[in-house]
């Protein structure tokens, strides 16, 4: 019984000196202890996990690093779980017995507190802190806005909560709510012990907005106040970067330097030395040069040769020597062993010299091996997918053109001479054959050694290509890099072969005399101009020679033939009509267009598509201001090819005043035919589109005013020329943004959706019902699964809004910290869901209806909350409904249902234990004794 007074007296039901010190001295022994030592070794697995870019600006934190969080996870998920337990078992809110007489300002502000358990802010800060490193930024900065506000009599604790908070806004790239809270924090009054914090705290928010002049000084008293070595040398190493970033070479030296001083891990010291032969004068290149090819020689550097050649490479770049840096970039290519991010980059490098030097095929090599190394978050990768993807399309062209030269070539020559010219390429694949052959080897000896020298048993094993490691831990099929880079290693492999039934097979003319009829131009060029061989043979060969060390593998392909040779030019014209529009349009490379439609137009006179090839021609050289070409292509167009639409274009009287003020006279006129449609105008909108047609044929509004033009045909009733108008507008313009529009009309009717004759709207997005079946369809509503009124059913709270005009990120952060304040033991998940123009947020699950009422009520009678969330459509709906609403209904189906079956409940009187026990039972006592 004394016992069990004792306890009794330690309740959080009671506010005395006894309950306060039992229940700080048990959340500080027990149940913080052990969540702190856990958010230390979760701190610890960061440091020892995290993986810097040394190519990039670092992060001043580790956990700045994306590829790091997550790293600790289950540390920190026990430290926030111990936090919670700490404060939902020993938090005290109970106001303390009141003494009658005055009171001193020190007793007032006592008596203010929210919490009095003295200890208990420390198990809020350790779950913020937990939250944080966890990469739950949003989470923690909800955690420490309710610590400023919890104790928001306590200072110090206060601008601590207040610094981790401006951490987290900085992290969301939340640049002005950061800025607010640190301005707000007065340096005059803030403790001496917090000003190392706050330094960090506003140096990381400098430098994530790339402020780097601004945040020296704070980098500074952050490198002076750091106590882990580790930790240490990386913000030396960052304010090496700074200093480099700003062009103050000579300090950017010298904190490269101080790296080596903390002695940090070895990769670091050496990308230290690495940088600072970066920012030495030029007047010290040489020195340089002479210093790197020391490291280059040095046996511990065997891991980083491609670094050290890189750096090399631009130091001859700045001594402007691109034949050296090309040289030096190409040997760190083939001396790199980790195919990395580091050789990505200097591919990168290399194939931009390449590109610079107009050489698109070594381009395209550099970039296509660059793109499997480099993640998307690097800086250059937009332009390097972009000029992959064009060279990809580009060099396969030039390699038919080359082979097919080089065929024609060979088929000019004597017996005698191609003989000898293949006697040559085979002596050639016979010593590239055998020095892979021992590189193999050379490989599998040292394979077995190391296997020796760790005692591992010894393996059979094959030299295979060696695996890149990305960082990246997603599925295979998610990774874009190891994607890319299993099709750079198929392409080396097999070349690039169409997706079909034995693609292996190189000659499928023992398979389908079908097959080997058509040509494609996609698969490897080996097997295009054998097919071309076999049929200018006059028919299928038996068997054909596949060994390449056998001479006839090679003279097979040799169009000797009139047929063959048809072929041969057939690929070659192809090939330059297809090189000269890549080279115009997507690399803007005139020069080489030119030659190539020249070459095409003078080799080829008959060629299919030479008014296309003119007509590029002659806008190429009306761009470059050259009159007498551009009159000459014209009167080729036209002379050779006057029924061409090409040359009803150039005949334009009005040609040049539509090519410079074309554009704007078009915007205009669908301005002004859209103004047409939405009064009503449909014979105007009609009348446009006829100008339209005529004038600016090819212009990028076309589409628009042919969708324009099939509103008004649907309007005049004439729905099968509206159809067809659709259909018109997904063939030709496949990619425009009015096509997924056409189509999904188009798609809607062939499912047997109606229209309603004259209708020129598509309605609402809240009377939009799903695709199963179609606006109009009144009678198959008889038929549809009905709505249900059950209430005791899990529900969910659903934020509805037209999908673009809410800011989601703010929403759901206003969202969750309204949860975490109000609801501390009730959890809830919210998640955004998006279907036909409609965004959701989900708020789920309530167990019952009258859970997600009493929800509702509470949310709104924030005024607060009720402001921000104006504009919203509030639902609150079952599970079972919103799979109906999902497949079936529209919002305004279910609204006119809630206000038959739910509009007319009374209010209802229920106690909020009903969401969250401890925090409405603790609220409602102290109403009550205040009262």
């Amino acid at each position: 019984m004394l016992l069990l007074m004792v306890i009794s007296g330690c309740s959080v039901k009671k506010n005395t000196a006894g309950s306060r010190f039992y229940h700080a001295f048990t959340t500080r022994y027990n149940v913080y202890f052990n969540g702190n030592e856990a958010y230390k070794e979760g701190l610890m697995a960061i440091e020892t996990g995290n993986k810097d870019n040394y190519l990039e600006m670092f992060p001043l934190y580790p956990i700045e690093n994306k590829k790091t969080v997550g790293l600790g996870s289950g540390n920190f998920d026990r430290a926030i779980e111990k936090a919670q337990k700490a404060i939902k078992v020993h938090s005290i809110k109970k106001k303390p017995d009141r003494k009658v007489g005055k009171k001193s300002a020190k007793e007032k502000r006592w008596l203010a507190q929210k919490e009095y358990n003295p200890f208990l802010h420390n198990a809020w800060m350790l779950m913020g802190k937990a939250q944080y490193n966890k990469g739950q930024f949003l989470e923690a900065a909800s955690t420490f806005s309710y610590i400023t506000r919890l104790y928001d009599t306590n200072p110090q604790v206060m601008s601590e909560a207040k610094i981790w908070l401006s951490q987290c806004y900085s992290q969301m790239d939340w640049f002005y709510d950061a800025d607010d809270v640190l301005s707000k924090l007065n340096n005059d009054t803030l403790p001496s012990k917090l000003l190392p914090a706050y330094s960090a705290a506003y140096g990381s928010y400098l430098l994530r907005q790339k402020r780097y002049k601004e945040a020296i000084p704070y980098l500074k008293t952050i490198i002076k106040n750091e106590k882990r070595k580790k930790q240490k040398a990386r913000e030396y190493y960052l304010l090496g970067q700074v200093y480099q970033e700003l062009g103050d070479n000579s300090n950017a030296y010298a904190a490269f330097g101080k790296v080596a001083a903390q002695n940090p891990p070895y990769e670091m010291e050496f990308n230290a030395r690495i940088k600072q032969t970066e920012v030495l004068p030029v007047s010290d290149a040489r020195r340089t040069i002479k210093k790197l090819h020391g490291m280059a020689r040095s046996s511990k550097n065997k891991e980083y040769l491609e670094q050290v050649y890189y750096a090399i490479g631009n130091v001859y770049i700045s001594l402007k020597d691109t034949t050296q840096a090309i040289k030096q970039y190409e040997k760190g290519a083939k001396e790199s062993t980790r195919n990395g991010l580091e050789k990505g980059v200097l591919l990168l490098r290399l194939g931009d010299l390449y590109w610079n030097r107009l050489d698109y095929v070594k381009a395209q090599t550099a970039y296509k091996e660059a793109i499997g190394l480099v993640n998307k978050e690097y800086p250059g990768y937009e332009k390097l997918n972009k000029r992959s993807e064009v060279l990809d399309e580009l060099v396969k062209y030039v390699v038919n053109v080359q082979l097919q030269d080089s065929l024609q070539h060979l088929a000019s020559l004597s017996d005698a001479e191609r003989r000898n010219a293949v006697d040559k390429i085979i002596q050639e694949v016979k010593r590239k054959e055998e020095a892979e052959r021992k590189e193999a080897e050379l490989q599998e000896l040292m394979l077995k050694r190391e296997e020796a020298m760790d005692g591992q048993p010894q393996r059979n094993t094959q030299p295979v290509q060696k695996a890149i490691n990305t960082g990246d831990k997603s599925w295979y099929f998610y990774n874009q890099q190891l994607v890319t880079q299993g099709k750079s290693d198929f392409q080396r492999k097999w070349g690039r072969r169409k997706l079909e039934d034995n693609w292996r097979r190189r000659n499928k003319t023992v398979i389908s005399n079908n097959e080997i009829a058509e040509t494609n131009y996609n698969e490897e060029t080996k097997s295009d101009t054998t097919r071309i061989t076999e049929k200018g043979k006059g028919g299928l060969q038996d068997t054909l020679v596949t060994d390449n060390k056998n001479p006839e593998f090679y003279l097979q392909q040799i169009p000797l033939t009139e047929k063959a040779m048809q072929e041969s030019n057939d690929i070659l014209s192809d090939g330059l009509f297809n090189m000269g529009l890549i080279y115009k349009d997507k690399l803007e490379d005139y020069p080489a267009a030119q030659r190539t439609f020249s070459r095409l137009y003078t080799q080829f006179p008959q060629f299919g598509q030479l008014d296309v090839a003119y007509y590029n021609l002659y806008l190429m050289n009306l761009r470059l201001n050259k009159v007498s070409e551009t009159a000459f292509y014209k009167e080729k167009l036209m002379k050779e090819f006057p029924q061409s639409k090409y040359s009803m274009t150039v005949g334009d009287p009005d040609y040049a005043y539509n090519m410079t003020h074309g554009k704007h006279l078009e915007d205009s006129l669908y301005a002004e035919t859209y103004a047409a449609y939405q009064q009503g105008n449909f014979t105007k909108v009609k009348n446009n589109y006829e100008t339209a047609r005529t004038k600016y044929a090819m212009g990028q509004h076309m589409p628009k005013f042919m969708f324009l033009n099939a509103i008004g045909q649907l309007q005049s009733g004439e729905q099968k020329e509206f159809m067809a108008s659709l259909k018109e507008i997904v063939e030709k313009y496949p990619k425009n943004e009015i096509t997924d529009l056409a189509a999904n009309i188009v798609k809607g009717l062939q499912e047997g959706r109606l229209l309603a004759k004259g209708s020129t709207s598509f309605g609402s997005i809240w009377e939009r019902r799903k695709s199963q079946i179609g606006e109009g369809i009144a009678a198959a509503d008889t038929m549809l699964p009905k709505f249900t009124a059950e209430r005791n059913t899990p529900f969910i709270f659903i934020l509805a809004y037209e999908e673009g005009k809410v800011n989601e990120n703010l929403l759901l952060y206003e969202m969750a910290r309204y949860n975490f304040s109000n609801f501390i033991v009730k959890n809830f998940d919210l998640s955004f869901v998006k279907e036909q123009g409609i965004g959701m947020l989900q708020v789920k699950e309530f167990t019952n209806f009258d859970e997600a009422y009493y929800y509702i009520r509470l949310l709104y009678k924030d005024k607060e909350m009720a402001k921000k969330l104006s504009g919203m459509r509030a639902v609150i709906i079952s599970k079972q409904n919103y799979d109906l609403l999902s497949k079936y209904y529209s919002f305004d189906d279910y609204q006119e249902f809630y206000q038959k079956n739910f509009s007319g409940i009374p209010e209802l009187n229920i106690k909020g234990y009903t969401l969250d026990e401890p925090v409405f039972e603790e609220n409602n006592n102290t109403e009550e004794e205040q009262e």
